[in-house]
C-alpha cells in the first residue's frame, strides 16, 4: 500500500484503517498525525512524521501473528465484500468482522469501459471465483455498494439485460444485497488501488459473451453508422450513453440522471454513441426516426 498523495487518497486509507482499528488496538493512536492533515484549513503536507506513521500502521496490520486476519471456520456464516471502481475489483471473505482473505485485480483497457453496473457485478464473480473453496455449497451473503445489482438479481432471468444474463446465471445461488459504501471500506480501498491480475479467465469469458451480444445484432455497418448519428444528435440517447459510461451513484443528486437510470439498466452501447436495444425494445429519437434492433 503506497502512501497517499492527496486528502482523498488519505481519507480511503484511513477509512480501512478505522475499521480494522478493532482489531488492533494500537492502531488508533497511531494514526493521530496523519488526521491531522484532514482538518479544514491543514495543507496536504506529508513529511518524515506522517510516513513513519504510515509504515507504523502497517506493520501493526501485518505483524505474525496477525490481529486482523483469522483462520476460516466451517461452522461460522461467511460474507463476500466487492466492490469495483473505474480501475479495479477488491473482494474481501469475512466471518463475523474479522477478515479471513483478501483479493483484487486491474481492470484492463477494455474491461474500464464497462459500464459500471458491470464491472460492480464482474466484481461480484471475481470474488466468488477466487474464493470459491470457501463458499461452494455453503449459504454466502454477497455485500455490494452498487445497488441497482439488487434488483436486477431479483428479476426473472428472462427480464434480465442479455449483456449480463451469463454472469447473473453463474451468480444464482448467491444472496446479492446493498451496503453503503463506508460500511465496506477494505473492499473500497483494494478496489482503487489494484495490482495485475494473472488469471485473465474471467476477463476474456466477459468479453466473449459481448462480442457475441452485439455481432449477433442483424445490423450492418451502414445501419450501425446511422444509429450513432441519431444518437448522438438525440438529447434523451445521448443521457443514455452518459448514465452507462460512468458510476450513477455519483450522480444521485441530478435529476435527469435518476430520470434515465431505470432505463439505462436495459440497454448497452459500443463505442461512442452507438446504442443497442434489447428484443423487444425500441429506441425513437426527437426526428421520430425509431431503429429496430431484434435479435
Amino acid at each position: 500500500m503506497a502512501p497517499p498523495r492527496s486528502k482523498a487518497e488519505l481519507e480511503t486509507r484511513l477509512g480501512m484503517v478505522t475499521n480494522l482499528s478493532k482489531f488492533a488496538p494500537r492502531l488508533s493512536e497511531t494514526i493521530a498525525p496523519l488526521r491531522q492533515l484532514l482538518k479544514e484549513n491543514s495543507e496536504f503536507m506529508w513529511d518524515s512524521n506522517q510516513d513513519a506513521a504510515f509504515h507504523q500502521i502497517k506493520d501493526l496490520i501485518t505483524q505474525e501473528p496477525g490481529p486482523v486476519l483469522t483462520y476460516f471456520d466451517h461452522a461460522k456464516e461467511v460474507r463476500l465484500q466487492v466492490d469495483a471502481s473505474k480501475c479495479g475489483l477488491g473482494a474481501v471473505l469475512l466471518q463475523g468482522e474479522k477478515l479471513v482473505a483478501l483479493a483484487l485485480k486491474t481492470l484492463n483497457e477494455t474491461e474500464e469501459n464497462y459500464a459500471q453496473i458491470e464491472k460492480e457485478l464482474y466484481a461480484v464473480l471475481f470474488g466468488c471465483r477466487r474464493f470459491h473453496q470457501y463458499l461452494y455449497g455453503r449459504q454466502v451473503i454477497v455485500e455490494s455498494d452498487h445497488k441497482p445489482l439488487e434488483s436486477i438479481m431479483r428479476k426473472r432471468f428472462a427480464a434480465a439485460p442479455p449483456r449480463l444474463e451469463r454472469t447473473i446465471l453463474q451468480l444464482q445461488r448467491y444472496d446479492i444485497t446493498w451496503k453503503p459504501g463506508k460500511q465496506i471500506p477494505v473492499a473500497d480501498t483494494l478496489s482503487r488501488k489494484p495490482i495485475e491480475c494473472l488469471d485473465n479467465s474471467l476477463s476474456e469469458g466477459m468479453d466473449l459473451q459481448i462480442r457475441t451480444v452485439i455481432s449477433s445484432a442483424p445490423v450492418n455497418d451502414r445501419k450501425m453508422a446511422e444509429i450513432k448519428a441519431a444518437t448522438a444528435q438525440d438529447e434523451q440517447l445521448s443521457m443514455y450513453v452518459t448514465v452507462l459510461a460512468r458510476d450513477v451513484q455519483t450522480d444521485r443528486g441530478t435529476s435527469r440522471i435518476l430520470q434515465h437510470l431505470p432505463r439505462a439498466t436495459q440497454l448497452q452501447h459500443k463505442g461512442t454513441n452507438a446504442l443497442a436495444s434489447y428484443p423487444g425494445t425500441t429506441l425513437a429519437n426527437s426526428s421520430h426516426k425509431c431503429v429496430h434492433l431484434a435479435q
